[in-house]
């Protein structure tokens, strides 16, 4: 288990509250909906909080039960003994006020050492997730042969999540297809908008493999390319950001090497999101590929390089790779071409 490693790099104790970070440091995942669920990791010691209602066992760790009727914070409060206390960013507000009451002179503190673990990947995770993307390229390469006029993007949202449940353990995100102008929506959902001649299409999506995801976007047209320019500058901000990945840089960096592109074109208004995210076992994790990043990249980091302009009202253009920050540089994890593909109606 993760968690052992974690053990050693904790010099406080640390409350882990959100369940996916839960999940990678176990290896069990749980649904509490409301219910108070906690990982508290002391000394040498793991703690388990979890209701009576979920059913689980570990030798390796120690379950605290409750019921609905039993206050798990009083619970946590009588076995956290020191007097600093390190929470995640998901502790509900309500859980963690409750334990300020019950121990007001405590320090608390956000705690960043589970952010730092999860973001380096080790052989095996790394090993998962070039299968991942390579399996997103497999489904990619099919993509094509479903674009049409006349074709839904809900149709070729179906196929794509039909696609992934047949060749990988299912999809990691919902697949955004976006035609035309609904393409100006960074995170268009689907609709039952027909794919006209001449459009520039979006295709965003990703699959897992053995528990890690895959995320992956290309953008084709029908017919000609109708943002010739547009996608021209989106290309060089993916391939200038991707260049800029090596250890050492920070992420804003990162982030500036692809702004910088689209500024220079004039579009830098219409660039309006980060450059990209880490992922793992979650589509989305540590680190954010932002501006305001001081992240450090180091070897073993896994995160997307997407840079996009959306025009409102014509239309949008993404790219998005991820890389493998290596030794000397990256490992980019996708395969299939990021040229200007067109697609003969």
């Amino acid at each position: 288990m993760k968690v052992t490693h974690a053990l050693t790099l904790s010099r406080h104790p640390v409350l882990v509250s959100d369940p996916k970070m839960i999940q990678y440091l176990i290896g069990a995942h749980f649904e509490v909906g409301e219910r108070f669920l906690g990982l508290l990791l002391q000394r040498n010691e793991v703690r388990l909080f979890l209701n009576k209602l979920f059913p689980y066992e570990n030798d390796q760790i120690k379950i605290i039960r409750f019921s609905d009727e039993e206050d798990p914070i009083h619970m946590l409060a009588k076995v956290w003994d020191e007097d600093t206390l390190k929470v995640d960013h998901n502790l509900a507000s309500g859980f963690l006020l409750k334990l300020m009451r019950l121990k007001p002179l405590a320090d608390y503190h956000i705690d960043t050492t589970m952010d730092q673990i999860r973001s380096i990947k080790d052989d095996e995770e790394i090993n998962f997730m070039r299968e991942a993307s390579r399996l997103n390229d497999e489904v990619m390469s099919k993509v094509p042969d479903l674009l049409r006029v006349g074709v839904l993007e809900s149709e070729v949202a179906s196929k794509i999540v039909e696609l992934f449940n047949t060749s990988s353990d299912g999809i990691s995100f919902k697949p955004i297809i976006a035609f035309g102008d609904h393409a100006s929506d960074p995170h268009a959902n689907p609709t039952d908008r027909a794919l006209k001649a001449n459009e520039a299409i979006v295709v965003d999506m990703g699959c897992k493999y053995k528990g890690y995801c895959s995320d992956m976007t290309r953008t084709f047209f029908i017919g000609h390319n109708s943002m010739k320019e547009v996608y021209e500058t989106v290309y060089k901000a993916n391939m200038a950001a991707i260049k800029k990945v090596k250890p050492g840089v920070s992420l804003s960096d990162i982030d500036k090497a692809a702004r910088s592109v689209i500024e220079e074109a004039g579009y830098g208004q219409y660039f309006i999101h980060r450059t990209g995210h880490g992922i793992g076992s979650s589509v989305h994790e540590p680190y954010p590929v932002s501006s305001d990043s001081q992240i450090i990249c180091r070897e073993g980091m896994i995160f997307s390089i997407e840079p996009g302009i959306y025009l409102p009202g014509s239309g949008g253009i993404r790219i998005e790779d991820l890389v493998l920050v290596t030794k000397d540089g990256c490992d980019v994890l996708n395969a299939y071409p990021k040229d200007q593909e067109i697609i003969i109606p």
